[in-house]
């Protein structure tokens, strides 16, 4: 019988790293990111209704989305971003909650594993046969998003306050790996995860 696991963590967790090594062990996986950009492609239902709410600025010149300047109206105005996730939260979940069964219907025994941010806000804990949280400590999460997206501190501050807090993510996880230190930290804390799923 196939297995799912969801996958979470904070922004700039490093969730694109271990879901690396997933694929690597040659685990089957899912990006909720991939769903999240599917579901505001041009014609798209979703992209016609952010068009509706937040008007044609949020347009690039080839129709497609301008996920800066979204950023800007969203991540400032907490009013806005709950009128974004309310067009595409039901979108990208009726997508995953596909994906999910697809795979608990193999009869394979394999493994998958479906990396979603907003995993808990989402509701999505009781469709996976458990979650894996990836921790980092906030000073070193506030580091890596200030350089990774070239962020001031207020704004990255901003984004990171704008979601469920690490801890609370951390202790509402099954499985809890610490990407505070580096690569090579990470991937020994990878090997015994993949002992106990």
């Amino acid at each position: 019988m196939s297995k799912i696991y969801g996958l979470t963590g904070g922004i700039a967790a490093g969730k694109s790293t271990i879901l690396n090594l997933f694929k690597d062990h040659g685990f089957q996986v899912f990006d909720a990111d991939k769903v999240a950009r599917e579901v505001v492609v041009p014609g798209s239902i979703g992209l016609h209704e952010i068009t509706e709410q937040f008007g044609e600025s949020v347009l690039l010149s080839d129709g497609t989305l301008n996920r800066q300047e979204l950023a800007k109206i969203v991540f400032s105005d907490s009013k806005q971003l709950n009128k974004l996730n309310n067009i595409t939260r039901p979108l990208i979940k009726k997508n995953i909650l596909e994906t999910i069964a697809e795979v608990k219907k193999s009869s394979n025994s394999t493994i998958s594993i479906f990396e979603i941010q907003l995993l808990f806000e989402g509701g999505y804990q009781e469709y996976f046969d458990g979650v894996i949280s990836l921790y980092v400590r906030p000073e070193v999460q506030l580091d890596r998003l200030m350089k990774r997206n070239n962020l001031t501190k207020k704004v990255a501050l901003e984004r990171i306050n704008s979601q469920m807090s690490m801890d609370e993510k951390r202790r509402r996880a099954d499985f809890v790996v610490d990407n505070s230190e580096d690569l090579t930290h990470l991937t020994k804390q990878f090997d015994r995860l993949i002992a106990q799923l």
